[in-house]
Order: structure tokens, then C-alpha cells, then sequence
């Protein structure tokens, strides 16, 4: 079955998080400093806001964000933990 093309939006939105934390994870890995570790935290904070966007839309259209907003904020709030953990 063929994705509607807001649906596609929608995935890619609700997938984008996952590309902030991987260039947070990059910052704190691979460069190291204070400079990157506050690029990294920059960019962990850059990711809420498709997220939050998105669980914004979906509350205006009054439809459930589904799994794909479930695994962002899951995603988000893992990844937060171990960098806090580990860069905290």
C-alpha cells in the first residue's frame, strides 16, 4: 500500500530525532572538548523540537502520534539518559 504524501512527511518528521542524536553522538565521541560537548548538548535539545512539533500536529489534527512517536520520544529520552550518564 502506497504512503500518502502526508504520511511520508509525517514518518520523516517523526524519524528526524534519531539524526540530531547521531551527531550529538558524534560531538561527544569523537570530538572531544568543551566546545563539542556543548555542541553535542545543543544538538540533543535540536532533536526534541521535531518531536515536540510533530506531537504539537498531531494534537491540532486530534489524530495519535502512533509508533513512530512513541520510538522518537523513546529514542530521545534513552539516548538522553546515557549522555547524561556519560557526559553529563
Amino acid at each position: 500500500m502506497k504512503k500518502t504524501k502526508e504520511q511520508a512527511v509525517s514518518d520523516n518528521i517523526w524519524g528526524s530525532p534519531a539524526l540530531f542524536i547521531t551527531a550529538a553522538f558524534i560531538c561527544f565521541n569523537v570530538a572531544r572538548g568543551d566546545e563539542a560537548k556543548l555542541a553535542g548538548w545543543t544538538l540533543y535539545a535540536c532533536g526534541w523540537l521535531p518531536a515536540l512539533g510533530m506531537l504539537t500536529w498531531c494534537a491540532v489534527k486530534r489524530r495519535k502520534p502512533g509508533v513512530g512517536g512513541a520510538v522518537s520520544f523513546l529514542m530521545l529520552l534513552l539516548f538522553g539518559g546515557i549522555f547524561w550518564l556519560t557526559h553529563g
